[in-house]
């Protein structure tokens, strides 16, 4: 044997090269396992961190979609007195993407009708639809109007949970974020669509099932609307995040 080791001009590796060589092996493989355990911690936090910059960012998009909208719409009877008054979308009540029309002479709330915008179906960082408010002065689909000699306030107000932030809001974005307690996202009943359920009533378009209270204030029952710092804290019981449109911005 030792002769032939000789001969080919190899030596055969020492025990000690070969704990080396193992040790080595193991040491690797508990980095790469340490490694993994970090990133498993890290990544719901990191998620945390990074969803209101999503959040705001779909709010951003949704908001210039509604407002270019208004603005390329055809003005009502209201132009004889030099408002130009124009109108937004009505909501989408069934999550196919389409504005209902008409949708009653009230205010009305249901998902951002991103097909009619001509959007993608915007989604926020818990991969929930967007939903949407507007006031019954403003929203397409209603009523004929009457003739107006000055622009209506809109139906809503804007909350904090110390005090009001604005009135007369026209409509309002809301990206709702992961469910809470006491929400059900089930699928009730109908047929999927992209965002709920062709049953209006199923609690894939219920906006109970998606929007929050805090303060005393249910984002899901207009006319008063509450926004509120958001926390890393993953059981909050609030995480809806949302912008505005006022009748300025028309």
């Amino acid at each position: 044997m030792k002769i032939a080791a000789l001969a080919s001009g190899r030596t055969a590796p020492s025990p000690a090269r070969q704990r080396g060589a193992a040790l080595l092996v193991f040491m690797l493989l508990l980095t790469v396992s340490v490694a993994v355990f970090l990133l498993s911690g890290i990544s719901p936090l990191s998620k945390r961190l990074t969803s209101p910059f999503h959040n705001s960012a779909v709010l951003a998009q949704a908001k210039i979609a509604l407002i270019a909208y208004a603005r390329l719409s055809d003005p009502d009877l209201n132009s004889q007195t030099g408002l130009n008054y124009r109108y937004l979308p009505c909501p989408d009540q069934d999550g196919d993407g389409l504005a209902e029309s008409p949708c009653g002479v009230n205010s009305a709330e249901g998902w951002l009708p991103w097909m009619s915008l001509g959007l993608p179906p915007l989604r926020d960082a818990s991969g929930s639809c967007l939903r949407y408010a507007v006031s019954a002065a403003y929203k397409l689909g209603a009523n004929a109007p009457p003739l107006i000699t000055a622009l209506p306030d809109g139906d809503f107000t804007l909350n904090k949970p110390d005090g009001l932030i604005s009135e007369g809001v026209v409509a309002v974005l809301f990206t709702p974020g992961e469910n809470v307690a006491g929400q059900s996202r089930g699928f009730a009943a109908g047929t999927a669509t992209e965002c709920g359920s062709t049953v209006i009533l199923s609690d894939k378009n219920l906006p109970a099932s998606y929007l929050d209270t805090i303060a005393g204030i249910n984002n899901a029952a207009s006319p008063d609307f509450i926004t509120a710092p958001l926390t890393l804290d993953a059981t909050t019981s609030f995480n809806d995040n949302l912008t505005t449109i006022l009748s300025s911005e028309l």
